[in-house]
């Protein structure tokens, strides 16, 4: 999907499809940019992924990200890194949970900080309609 979606940008865009954090681990210094939008960091232990993600940056490279501003239908962020269990379905169509990071601002600042980032910086821009899976967008730009 995202070679179709993305695909025009080649040669500049390498789509890499692989273990998130065992990536990261190996391609030290390799990026400028490292993006999520709703993706890996909301379903990666951001204890293990945050770091491995600084480390993949080149100095003064950046993490941008879009999580959950609070839980679907208004549950609030976790004031401490723990994950929430969300339902989800399988490719054949049967049921099984996923786990999903949705953590406050400064919970996220702070992870960010131990990881090794600075210039961290947050902005929660609110949800576009009422609804119970309606939720903020938390945003969230961070440098290596």
């Amino acid at each position: 999907m995202a070679t179709d979606l993305f695909g025009d940008l080649a040669p500049r865009l390498r789509i890499v499809r692989s273990d998130v954090v065992d990536h990261l681990r190996t391609a030290a210094g390799a990026y400028d940019v490292l993006y999520s939008v709703f993706g890996a960091v909301d379903f990666t232990e951001p204890r293990t992924l945050l770091p491995a993600a600084a480390g993949a940056l080149r100095p003064g490279g950046r993490l941008v990200f879009s999580t959950l501003a609070h839980g679907l239908g208004g549950a609030p962020a976790r004031t401490d890194v723990t994950h929430a269990d969300i339902p989800a379905r399988t490719p054949d169509g049967g049921t099984t949970t996923m786990r999903r990071w949705v953590l406050q601002e400064h919970v996220w600042t702070k992870l960010l900080y131990e990881a090794g980032f600075s210039d961290v910086g947050t902005d929660v821009l609110p949800a576009s309609a009422d609804g119970p899976r309606s939720a903020g967008t938390l945003l969230v730009t961070a440098s290596a």
